[in-house]
């Protein structure tokens, strides 16, 4: 009795499913002619092609040679708000003023009386003119539609007359802290342009989507992203839209996990909240919150410790626009309460001046912040002598590549290319011991990290020029900060980010190799994807 007992011990049960015949790439380091085995939803065996544990399986992939990686971490995404905006006029290809009105005036024929017309992701940078539209260019295709339209970096947005009458926003409306209402020189007539905060004034009065509308959203964007290798995310937004993400973890077969950071509007409050919250481990878990220290490089809102060399027409500061929340000494304390409570603090910096205050204050603020990892969500115009000391504060820099490539077409006729020279410092963040991670900010851009991939290792933007070529990275790099140190960026690198034994199984097939002289990145994407070792359906 006592023999059998030990026999049956010593025998591994079989696996549920095994990936064999694999180029295995993990934490930067390949194997060839590799497996990757999986029992109960983790990895039980990663190594050379063991026969015995194929015969044995209960489901075996053949995957003929190809490139395995772990399942994509994209470390700062807007799913739930993106996913109600996969329903309105996207104006990201209108690539001239003309086709911009154009379009808008088409859509708003077809928007039915009494519904707003919301329109995103359009940039007046991608067009020949590059002349920012103002309410007077959409007034006469809109009419009485009310319409607003956000640009690309969610930063401002323009509002037709319509809109502005039903926010009451009018000539005598004062700026709010935070936020500037763009007015015309002569007249101090509203343009209809809304930068930052203010834009807040028209959002009161947008009509909300339903309930079942955003939740379908949510289900569309975790799609998008899974068909790009994408299975857990940095997801930031309100905590009222909370429950959508357990309602889609507890459907039959969820194929996206969730760390979660609100935006903050009442630090307090979003603790307690956050406190309150009962998670679905490994699935949806709150993490921590969000803040804003400035605004956006193509909104001209980003703070910076010099002026713009290039102005938008009447814009407000020449500088940017910092938030009152620091400059009112909120954020200080907000920041404190939250390091008590164990939570992680992510604020969105954009300028060099935005940077370097952050930084002052979190290393001011908190005497423990390498074990609280807080992030700095963009860290995109940088000084050289605020690059190192994110390594040495350990605060993450979390980082979008493939904003530079939309940027790099005209950073240098914005701020000047002594400082775009320490934009975008993927390498030298690197080089000082920084935990750099990457994402997407999706829906400001695609959430396909294979884009972002190819801006960070190749410089090359969306002209097709290669640009700073100098802040280039290796593929393994970039491909560490898609996997282990996006999870190490949201405290979950025990569970995702790596094909280890007793990690969560996220594994993705790929169609072709990223290791190939001269990839084609953009044309890489899975050809299977597994979360927790279920095939993740990704067709149709």
């Amino acid at each position: 009795m006592l023999l059998s007992f030990v026999v049956a011990a010593l025998v591994s049960p079989a696996d549920d499913l095994v990936i064999k015949n694999a180029l295995v790439w993990t934490d930067g380091q390949r194997t060839q002619d590799a497996c990757v085995a999986v029992k109960d939803g983790r990895v039980t065996y990663l190594g050379k092609n063991d026969a015995g544990r194929i015969a044995k399986a209960a489901k075996v992939v053949d995957a003929k040679g190809t490139v395995v990686l772990p399942g994509f971490i994209d470390s700062h995404t807007h799913l739930l708000d993106g996913g109600v905006e996969l329903t309105q006029l996207d104006l990201r290809d209108a690539n001239t003023k003309s086709e911009f009105v154009r379009r808008v005036g088409a859509w708003a024929q077809k928007t039915e009386k009494g519904k707003w017309l919301i329109g995103n992701s359009w940039s007046a940078e991608s067009w020949p003119e590059k002349v920012q539209p103002v309410k007077e260019d959409i007034d006469p295709v809109t009419k009485d539609v009310p319409t607003i339209l956000v640009r690309m970096d969610g930063h401002s947005l323009i509002a037709n007359s319509a809109a502005l009458k039903l926010a009451r926003i009018t000539r005598d409306t004062k700026n709010p802290g935070g936020g500037s209402i763009d007015r015309d020189p002569k007249t101090g007539e509203p343009t209809g342009v809304l930068r930052e905060t203010a834009m807040a004034l028209i959002y009161f009065v947008v009509p909300r989507s339903t309930n079942e509308e955003t939740y379908q959203g949510l289900r569309a964007a975790a799609k998008m992203a899974n068909q790009c290798g994408v299975t857990a995310v940095s997801e930031i937004g309100s905590t009222s839209g909370w429950h959508h993400y357990l309602r889609f973890a507890k459907e039959p077969a969820p194929s996206l996990r969730f760390a979660l950071y609100c935006t903050t509007v009442d630090w307090t409050s979003q603790i307690k909240q956050i406190q309150e919250f009962t998670p679905m481990d490994g699935w949806v878990v709150p993490k921590g919150i969000k803040a804003y220290m400035d605004g956006s490089l193509g909104s001209r809102t980003a703070w910076m410790l010099e002026p713009f060399t290039k102005m938008l027409p009447d814009q407000a500061s020449p500088t940017g626009l910092p938030r009152t929340g620091f400059t009112d000494g909120s954020y200080r304390k907000g920041i404190k309460e939250a390091a008590a409570a164990g939570l992680q603090v992510i604020v969105h910096a954009i300028g060099d001046r935005a940077n370097r205050e952050i930084l002052d204050l979190f290393e001011s603020a908190v005497p423990n912040l390498k074990q609280l990892r807080f992030r700095v969500e963009h860290a995109q115009h940088l000084t050289a002598a605020d690059i190192p000391r994110f390594g040495k504060l350990g605060v993450i820099p979390s980082m979008q590549p493939y904003h530079k490539a939309d940027d790099g077409r005209y950073c240098e006729e914005v701020i000047g290319t002594d400082r775009s020279k320490t934009s975008y410092a993927y390498k030298d963040l690197l080089d000082t011991g920084a935990q750099l991670t990457f994402g997407s900010d999706w829906s400001v851009v695609s959430i396909n990290p294979w884009l972002g991939i190819e801006t960070a290792v190749t410089g090359k933007i969306m002209t097709g020029k290669v640009w700073m070529p100098h802040e280039n990275i290796p593929l393994d790099q970039a491909l560490l900060c898609y996997t282990s140190r996006g999870a190490y960026a949201m405290r979950m690198e025990s569970e995702i980010g790596s094909l280890k034994v007793g990690h969560r199984a996220d594994i993705q097939i790929l169609n072709k190799s990223p290791f190939a002289k001269n990839p084609e990145y953009r044309s890489i994407k899975p050809a299977r994807l597994f979360i927790e070792g279920r095939e993740v359906k990704l067709g149709g």
